[in-house]
């Protein structure tokens, strides 16, 4: 299983760089050391194997301590330091941690980053001989939205983990080269730079998520990275084309872009394979629910249909549902369930839901997202809870967002509702990006739309990002 592997290329302590961030580099000798001392110390420390929190942003302890955590049987939960501190209380609250590791003030017992350090870089270490780490075993858990306001967090088990890596090292095809960072470690996305650079034996390139939007330090660590495969977000990838010198002369090396998180336009498509003469672009699919991905589409040059995002891996079964659980037919447009080798073991504590069902005989993972196959691969839509209530109508704000990105001169679309105090649609307000004036937008949806469903249009220069590389709807909204 890949910690094996991983195990494997950390001893031979190579001086091949296995993590950069800013003007610093560590090596995988250097690695593997870090791993070594923190995983003696967890064994000493917390030997009933209870959970623990590691703190930060993207510093090198953070990696090294989740897999110190791995190889010693422990499951981890990161938490970035971009999240409110109200929500890391609702957090620790449910986890109730032996340990935290990082600047996190709290009432459990903390490793602080000072001291973390000192415990890195003993050079007397004993080598990592023993993986407690058990396939059932739960590997990381990872905090979502719940829609009480309660953080859900999903365990993730080591198998689940293990497939995913497994089947994403098969789709990227890369090895000893350099995978570039974007999101949070807090955020699922980050799974699959995570340990797709320890299987391959490759360069983590970081970027720090606290200068993602200065332009100057970006482009600059972009191309310093040297990087041949970039994971991202769709809304981050137009963030970086908004400014020209976003092209192959910036990162001549880059082959591959994996995005996940959101729905892949085709104008953002166009846009990187007119810069990029030599890259595939690869969309992919998944909740946290089911370990970051579980299908896989290389979209083609050139191509006006909407894009799918593929077909899923072989361990897994991809079904369109109705309310009563019947499964549907091809092109018919339902919910999307999964079931198989990535659905996680559920939510932490007594959390009542309906989503990680039995279907079938196998686990499975009812999204909450709608969909449809076509021809075996899978489109996603929206989600299910998109749908509203205004002027009396039921409306689908994708169905409005679709027809305005149809518009041959829009760049890029986002249809929010904006409620009032008791949970009323206000207005339905489309944000959009182009050189088009409002008045001729309108008259042109006319014709695609009836008068009810024709939002209030507010021009933007550009969609802003949470710490996640998502469109950030509230602060648009705030803005707006």
């Amino acid at each position: 299983m890949i910690l094996d592997d991983i195990l494997s290329i950390l001893k031979n302590k190579s001086n091949a760089k296995a993590y950069t961030i800013g003007e610093k580099s560590y090596t995988y000798a250097e690695l593997y050391k870090y791993v070594a001392n923190i995983y003696a110390y967890l064994l000493e420390k917390n030997k009933e194997k209870k959970p623990v929190v590691v703190y930060g942003h993207k510093e090198i302890y953070m990696k090294a301590t989740f897999l110190a955590c791995s190889f010693a049987g422990m499951a981890y939960i990161p938490i970035d330091i971009s999240m409110p501190e109200d929500r890391i209380n609702l957090i620790l609250g449910q986890i109730k941690p032996e340990l935290i590791v990082g600047d996190l003030k709290s009432n459990y017992k903390n490793i602080n980053q000072n001291e973390i350090y000192d415990i890195m870089n003993k050079e007397n270490y004993q080598d990592i001989n023993n993986v407690f780490m058990e396939p059932e075993d739960i590997y990381y858990i990872i905090f979502t939205s719940g829609s009480t306001g309660i953080p859900k967090g999903v365990k993730v088990k080591y198998s689940n983990l293990d497939s995913c890596i497994n089947w994403l090292k098969e789709v990227v095809k890369v090895d000893r080269k350099v995978i570039l960072n974007q999101a949070n470690f807090s955020f699922d996305l980050s799974v699959a730079d995570l340990y797709l650079s320890l299987v391959t034996e490759s360069e983590h390139f970081i970027i720090d998520s606290k200068e993602m939007l200065d332009y100057d330090k970006v482009f600059k660590e972009l191309r310093k990275s040297n990087a041949t495969v970039a994971v991202m977000t769709p809304s981050y990838a137009d963030l970086l084309l908004l400014d020209k010198s976003f092209s192959q002369e910036l990162m001549p090396s880059l082959k591959k872009i994996i995005f996940c998180g959101e729905k892949l336009q085709n104008n953002t498509v166009e846009n990187l394979y007119k810069r990029f003469d030599k890259i595939k672009i690869i969309n992919t699919y998944g909740p946290t629910e089911c370990t970051f991905a579980v299908t896989s589409y290389e979209v083609p040059r050139n191509s006006k249909r909407e894009i799918c995002v593929g077909e899923p891996k072989r361990d897994v079964k991809i079904y369109i549902v109705d309310d009563n659980m019947n499964k549907l037919a091809e092109e018919e447009i339902g919910e999307i369930l999964i079931s198989g080798k990535s659905v996680a073991d559920g939510y932490i504590g007594n959390i009542k839901n309906k989503s990680f069902i039995s279907f079938e005989g196998k686990n499975a993972y009812l999204t909450g997202d709608l969909g449809y196959i076509k021809d075996g691969f899978l489109y996603y839509i929206e989600r299910k809870d998109k749908q509203v209530k205004y002027k009396g109508y039921r409306i689908e704000l994708s169905d409005i967002e679709n027809n305005i990105q149809q518009l041959d001169y829009i760049e890029k679309t986002v249809v929010i509702a904006k409620k009032n105090l008791d949970g009323k649609v206000k207005n339905i307000i489309a944000f959009v990006k182009t050189e088009k004036d409002v008045s001729t937008i309108k008259e042109d949806l006319k014709k695609k739309l009836p008068e009810y469903m024709i939002p209030r249009i507010k021009k933007v220069d550009s969609f802003p990002i949470n710490s996640n590389g998502k469109c950030d709807e509230k602060k648009l909204l705030e803005e707006y």
